[in-house]
């Protein structure tokens, strides 16, 4: 039964005085038969691009058996407490299928003409709103443009928010835009795509009803909200990462604290990236997001009786967060970087033009640690002797990773050519040899981590005007770039500014200004003669301090990547243990 879940559900929400709603769906082909062994349900018998299982196109009595299904969980969410209900008919909706002429083909009552295919949406609303009365509120999301040849556009998803609205059953209509399984990366895009990119379709469903309408589309910041209000875009906005991270996104921002906001990055990878392996949700900024069980919501607001002393080496995301939970705590937290400036890797991979919101994680860190007092001190690391001279009570190891010279390039005192062999941190942060690559200069970057650091130096050396070939052992560049939705955005980037993407091939040597390259699939070695070798590989942790502090019999602990070189959301969730620990 579940009632009484959704009853916890809405009734911890409704003691804060918030109205709650649930969505509900029926995914139809773009779905699975794996685990059911029974065939997915559609209106034409036309697979899905993602699953690429052709479903059934059902049948009246399914399609009767669908609409009492969207009563029955209808029912369900009004016995469970919620205000309201919406329709989900967007991007991954069996109601899509329907209204989509790229995939329904049906020649009966259920497809041909724009009528004809909304006939299930109008089904579904009458039955429901009969079901549920209308004390709830009921609500349709509908796709504005599916960004595939022949589906749905913005002018078909207008005159369907029309018929919507002329059942007289609904309260408001909510928008989506894409496919989830043919350009998802459209639904919840990462940091590439410009905040308020879908709201040309909220706004132009606003102008042809006088129901209230969702705009939606990467808003992080109340300031971006506020405008797509105030332009008359939409009524309402639709903000789901900005509050994963950071739940208080709403009060504060109704509290005019918008600087104190935990700004979301639109990285994708610890919420959509999860989502996609099944995993429940995180955020990479906040550590507590999925893990409520371990850390309870009040647990972070008791202050110690006993206040200690606590020095911190490195002001990265994993250092900057150890400062935060201990600070939290009431224990007097210094922060030492050996840098200018805070952020470590983070701020080397903000310095990329497409990626400069991934600052803002610096950004937010920062922020928190002056609310809470927390006294940084820049260029100046930490050795055993100002352990001696500051007697901390507790010291907090943060001190990175390094990059890694892998086996196979020469040494640079014997081979000249290998003094052009960098890391990308080199590029990104200036510190290459002779000035790094330059225009008309060939390089090639080797992949071995599958991820932005690769990517990201290959679109900076293209705009130098460098001609650049990224390698990898794996079947494809930057391979993880697919969970966190950017795969198709740096295919087109790439292609757009002449990079080229060589895959399957294993770095053997570089020497004599030669690099040698096994293709593992048939055994047979290629060669390049690059002007510069450019190396996104492992780095190497940076653990000598935390070493010889722990061998002095210091109270010690590191976290991040002096433990191991992760990507920053480990070591944000390190540095929130520790501090939180001591």
């Amino acid at each position: 039964d579940v009632i009484p879940g959704y009853k916890k559900i809405t009734d911890a929400v409704h003691r804060h005085r918030v109205p709650i709603f649930a969505q509900i769906n029926h995914n139809g082909g773009q779905a699975s038969s794996m685990f059911s062994r029974l065939p997915v349900w559609a209106p034409s018998a036309i697979a899905d691009p993602l699953f690429r299982e052709v479903p059934k196109a059902v049948t009246h009595a399914e399609i009767e058996e669908i609409v009492a299904g969207y009563v029955l969980v209808a029912q369900h969410c009004a016995e469970g407490g919620f205000d309201g209900v919406e329709l989900q008919c967007s991007h991954s909706s069996i109601v899509r299928g329907f209204l989509s002429p790229a995939t329904n083909r049906r020649t009966d009552e259920y497809g041909g003409s724009l009528a004809n295919r909304a006939r299930i949406l109008v089904d579904i609303v009458a039955a429901v709103r009969h079901a549920i009365g209308n004390g709830l509120a009921l609500g349709v999301r509908l796709c504005g443009d599916e960004f595939i040849d022949g589906g749905t556009t913005i002018d078909e998803a207008v005159e369907v928010a029309k018929i919507v609205e002329a059942t007289g059953n609904v309260d408001y209509i909510n928008t989506s835009i894409g496919v989830a399984t043919a350009s998802l990366f459209m639904i919840e895009a990462s940091m590439h795509i410009p905040p308020g990119y879908a709201t040309f379709i909220s706004s132009a469903i606003r102008k042809a009803v006088d129901l209230p309408v969702v705009g939606v589309g990467r808003f992080k910041d109340p300031l971006q909200a506020e405008r797509a209000l105030a332009e008359g875009h939409c009524d309402l906005v639709g903000i789901v990462r900005g509050q994963i991270a950071d739940a208080d996104f709403a009060a504060k921002a109704r509290a005019g604290a918008t600087d104190d906001i935990r700004l979301c990055l639109s990285c994708n990878q610890e919420c959509v990236g999860r989502m996609g392996l099944n995993r429940w949700l995180g955020c990479i900024e906040n550590p507590r997001t999925g893990r409520e069980n371990e850390w309870r919501v009040n647990d972070h607001l008791a202050i110690t009786a006993k206040p200690k002393k606590v020095m911190i080496a490195g002001a990265g995301p994993a250092g900057l967060q150890a400062a935060i939970a201990a600070a939290r705590k009431g224990h007097q937290v210094t922060v030492y970087e050996k840098e200018t400036v805070a952020g470590g890797q983070v701020r080397i991979a903000a310095s990329v033009p497409n990626r400069a919101e991934f600052g803002d994680m610096i950004r937010n860190q920062l922020t928190e640690c002056a609310r809470l007092g927390v006294t940084i001190i820049y260029g100046s690391g930490v050795w055993p002797g100002l352990i001696e001279e500051q007697k901390p009570d507790h010291v907090i190891v943060a001190t990175g990773a390094e990059p890694s010279r892998p086996w196979w390039v020469a040494d640079p005192e014997h081979d000249e050519s290998a003094l052009r062999v960098c890391d990308v941190r080199a590029i990104l942060d200036g510190s290459a040899p002779m000035g790094g690559p330059q225009s008309g200069d060939s390089v090639v970057i080797v992949d071995e981590i599958g991820f932005h650091h690769a990517t990201s130096t290959a679109e900076v050396l293209a705009d130098r005007g460098c001609v650049v070939e990224i390698v990898t052992p794996g079947m494809v560049v930057g391979q993880d770039l697919g969970i966190t939705l950017d795969m198709e955005n740096w295919w087109i980037r790439a292609g757009a500014k002449g990079i080229v993407q060589t895959t399957d091939l294993v770095p053997m040597g570089f020497a004599n200004g030669e690099l040698t390259l096994l293709h593992h699939p048939t055994g047979i070695n290629q060669t390049r003669h690059p002007e510069w070798v450019v190396l996104a590989v492992p780095p190497n942790p940076v653990e000598w301090l935390y070493n010889d502090l722990k061998n002095a019999g210091v109270s010690v602990e590191r976290v991040g990547d002096c433990v191991a070189p992760r990507r920053a959301h480990a070591a944000v969730v390190e540095g929130e243990r520790a501090g939180s620990s001591v």
